[in-house]
């Protein structure tokens, strides 16, 4: 009311606890940048799930790492979230093999899959350092947060504009991992996280439409010369351990992984849509809840 009377005031004095307790307000986590200087230093680290959808191969989550100096992502899907562990123990197995260095850092969120004895136990017995956010603060795992926010975007896309039913959503989902990893990032430098992990941006084989009509070569002993040669098929993906395509028979309830496939790509396999409508909502519930509970300039960083 009278301005002039406190310009001279030096504010940080102006002390209140009534106002403290009536007007206070989340800090905001404007995004930094930051990288680790080398690969595994430090992983980020997040759990998406449960879906009221059971996928096609039973799955109800996912559990994702994140290496900070590169961004290049892995995926484990998840039945229940007492498989984190489990998860954490294979990923750090195949970074030291594989890599020849081990993680040092795992940083997450408070959630019971992380804070409980036998991850406690497994981390102090291999020497790392368990980083985890402050009770309610979403945003401090920001890098992993943004991941998860990106993959579902992707997926929901890759579903969307085929009409790919919803039990395929764990497909679509490691799909989207397998394409970002391939894609350029703004803070990477316009470079791919594999690209930086392991020098050249390789594909396997040949990308292609995810939710296509596809025709995979049928090489079951049974088949006679006047039987049918292939099996109508929809794409959901790449194979991590093999150099092939992922296909799924909804007919004969099948599942191949072959480079016997020729493709239709610009003929989705569903025609209408596959009731997605409320399996979207999921996915889309998800980015609205974490921007209620405090993680808007989170959802507004950039990748």
């Amino acid at each position: 009311m009278y301005p002039d009377l406190f310009k001279e005031v030096d504010k940080s004095k102006l002390l209140c606890d009534a106002c403290e307790l009536g007007k206070h307000t989340r800090s905001s986590y404007p995004s930094i940048g930051l990288r680790s200087c080398e690969p595994f230093m430090l992983v980020h680290s997040d759990v998406w799930g449960p879906c009221y959808v059971t996928s096609l191969s039973g799955f109800k989550g996912f559990v994702i790492f994140i290496d900070c100096n590169t961004r290049m992502t892995w995926i484990y899907m998840l039945k229940g979230k007492n498989e984190v562990l489990r998860c954490f123990q294979n990923f750090c197995n195949l970074v030291t093999n594989q890599f020849n260095v081990k993680v040092r850092i795992i940083h997450t969120d408070n959630g019971k899959e992380y804070v409980n004895n036998d991850f406690a136990k497994y981390i102090s017995n291999h020497g790392m350092i368990h980083q985890t956010t402050c009770p309610g603060t979403p945003p401090q795992n920001g890098v992993a947060e943004r991941k998860n926010r990106h993959l579902l975007e992707v997926a929901r896309s890759l579903m969307f504009q085929m009409n790919v039913p919803k039990y395929l959503w764990s497909e679509a989902v490691m799909t989207a991992a397998y394409l970002i990893n391939r894609m350029p990032s703004r803070i990477l430098g316009m470079k791919a996280p594999i690209e930086l992990l392991l020098g050249q941006r390789e594909f396997k084989v040949p990308l292609r439409v995810f939710g296509c009509v596809c025709f995979v070569k049928d090489h079951r002993p049974s088949v006679g010369k006047l039987d049918p040669q292939a099996v109508k098929c929809v794409f959901v993906g790449y194979s991590f351990t093999q150099r092939g395509y992922k296909c799924w028979d909804p007919i004969g309830k099948r599942l191949f992984v072959s480079m016997d496939v020729t493709f239709r790509e610009f003929e989705p396999y569903y025609t209408k849509q596959c009731d997605l409508d409320a399996f979207l909502e999921e996915f889309s519930s998800v980015i609205e809840s974490d921007c209620r509970e405090g993680r808007m300039d989170m959802c507004n960083m950039r990748m």
